[in-house]
């Protein structure tokens, strides 16, 4: 098939995600059987809810299946694509699994490796590179190391995870090393000109949010010295350079100096809202539907859908869990990214 089919195809499933309007009717249904029994009148959501009894349904189950859905509509629409080969396909799926990673660390550092195993999703298990139940039964991260050997994280994490003081945050900044290195040699491999460098963009992004975020969040939580958070930063940028971090952290209040540079760099959107996230995913998601009607190039296709695809999911749940805890219509749309 085609670049220009697939963006067509791309740009279709697009005009199948839901509404604000739907949205709006979630959000006042008032409980998650209501809700689940609504979704299934979409046509995104009647399979994926096909075989569920919304009258007993739970939670879990339901926040499951919505991010299931999008992991197999995603891979459905890149099994088009004629560079699946050159790693399209496997954006998401190495998403996911550092993503997946981080958390498989994190609770074996504080000893929490039930709670991984319970909240895994079994169905990207076939498609990581490496055992997520070995990774979660491992009684110590050195011992984590081991499983990741042949593994693009090994050689990187190794001394890290065998470190008799293990620096966790080190440790996930790391992970996230590994999965933009990554996926900038497959663009490199597979994309030319303007749309390479507009697909790494994409990821830029992301990386200036987590590095702001980081940097705000360890300052006014822990207090750290700023060579202590220069250490955890993710070495790339889109627009916060480092002497932007230095020059904000060297302000005689550091804190405010990062609020405010966070919202001039990241927060740049009208209509926006009180929360960070929810305002980084509105103009995150404004941008990856831009670029999805403007492009047509397969790739950053495909990655915008995917984002999109994602927003849709993060909505979701948030308004699963609302209902779950009963919360106010109003105060759960605070949340929505529409």
């Amino acid at each position: 098939m085609p670049n220009n089919a697939v963006t067509a195809k791309a740009r279709a499933v697009h005009g199948k995600l839901l509404t604000k309007d739907d949205y709006m009717i979630l959000i006042h249904k008032g409980t998650i059987p209501a809700a689940v029994s609504y979704l299934k009148t979409k046509p995104l959501y009647t399979q994926a809810f096909s075989e569920t009894d919304e009258a007993v349904i739970r939670r879990a189950q339901t926040e499951f299946l919505i991010n299931k859905n999008v992991f197999d509509n995603y891979l459905r629409i890149c099994r088009f694509s004629v560079d699946i080969k050159k790693g399209v396909s496997t954006f998401l799926i190495r998403q996911l699994e550092a993503e997946q990673l981080i958390k498989a660390v994190t609770a074996v550092h504080l000893g929490q490796q039930d709670g991984f195993v319970t909240a895994f999703p079994e169905y990207i298990s076939e498609s990581l590179s490496f055992d997520p139940m070995k990774t979660a039964g491992a009684g110590s991260l050195a011992e984590t190391a081991a499983v990741l050997k042949g593994t693009m994280y090994h050689r990187p994490l190794a001394g890290l995870l065998t470190d008799p003081s293990p620096d966790i945050n080190r440790i996930i900044t790391t992970i996230n090393v590994c999965y933009i290195k990554w996926a900038f040699e497959q663009i490199n491999a597979g994309e030319k000109g303007k749309s390479r460098e507009r697909i790494k963009d994409f990821f830029l992004r992301k990386v200036d949010t987590d590095n702001l975020l980081m940097c705000l969040r360890m300052k006014s939580a822990f207090g750290l010295s700023a060579d202590r958070i220069s250490e955890l930063l993710i070495p790339y940028h889109k627009r916060v350079r480092q002497s932007m971090i230095d020059d904000a952290m060297k302000a005689a209040d550091p804190v405010s100096a990062l609020r405010d540079l966070f919202i001039r760099t990241r927060l740049a959107v009208s209509g926006g809202t009180d929360i960070p996230e929810v305002d980084i995913g509105l103009a995150d998601f404004r941008y990856f539907r831009h670029r999805l009607a403007v492009s047509t190039n397969e790739t950053e296709s495909l990655y915008s859908l995917m984002m999109l695809f994602r927003a849709e999911s993060t909505n979701l749940c948030r308004i699963i869990e609302g209902l779950r805890y009963g919360l106010p219509p109003e105060e759960i749309e605070k949340y929505l990214i529409l």
